[in-house]
């Protein structure tokens, strides 16, 4: 089999918690903080989770974590907490809207080298426009596609979509977690699996290449 060419593609998926965005810290903490007074306010018996496991998860659907923190609890609920997560989600992405570190610089790089970037993640409509809005992904990126109304289309769809959208052709799908490569075969590309993220190693034994930072995945790309 021929290596793949990353430098010719021309469309360029990115993941964004763990691949562009470490929502690991201020963000997952806010989840947790909103987690433990919604619960108190609405009298629920359900613990709340440490920051170990919200970080395991992330990569996860918007619809499967919030329920995954709500146990047991009807969808009438489960969407009531999402939507008191995303409150405090806003002013942690706010307070904390930087990129990793060489992020900016390689999207501003790719878009001058003629690259098509678009943003294909689990995040929810809401999360992912504030993250667009506080980190500036507007300078770089065509289009974002969450994981929403109407259809809660899976991440492979979304892709495919993407995809289609920008007049198909070489492509990869850039990601931290086995979604994302489950993603990546669904349509058809190539994947490049972020070590540096929060995926565990095993994710991303079937890669087809892997990188450890931002500047190693400047150099498979440009």
């Amino acid at each position: 089999m021929q290596p793949v060419k990353f430098t010719q593609a021309r469309i360029i998926a990115f993941d964004n918690d763990g691949t562009l965005y470490p929502a690991g810290g201020e963000v997952c903490m806010s989840v947790l903080a909103a987690h433990r007074t919604y619960v108190r306010e609405k009298g629920l018996d359900i613990p709340t989770p440490g920051l170990q496991w919200v970080q395991s998860h992330i990569g996860a659907d918007a619809r499967e974590f919030y329920a995954m923190m709500m146990p047991g609890q009807p969808r009438s609920v489960i969407e009531d907490f999402e939507e008191y997560c995303l409150h405090h989600e806003k002013s942690a992405i706010d307070a904390r809207p930087h990129l990793y570190e060489g992020a900016p610089e390689l999207l501003a790089a790719l878009k001058e080298a003629g690259k098509i970037l678009v943003l294909v993640s689990n995040g929810s409509p809401r999360y992912l426009k504030h993250i667009w809005d506080a980190a500036g992904y507007g300078n770089y990126f065509s289009q974002m596609y969450p994981y929403g109304p109407p259809d809660y289309g899976s991440k492979g769809d979304r892709l495919k979509l993407a995809h289609g959208d920008w007049g198909g052709g070489p492509a990869v799908m850039i990601g931290d977690r086995r979604s994302d490569w489950e993603a990546a075969q669904f349509a058809g590309l190539p994947f490049i699996g972020c070590r540096y993220g929060y995926g565990y190693e095993d994710e991303l034994r079937d890669a087809d290449h892997v990188v450890s930072s931002i500047q190693g995945l400047a150099k498979v790309l440009l």
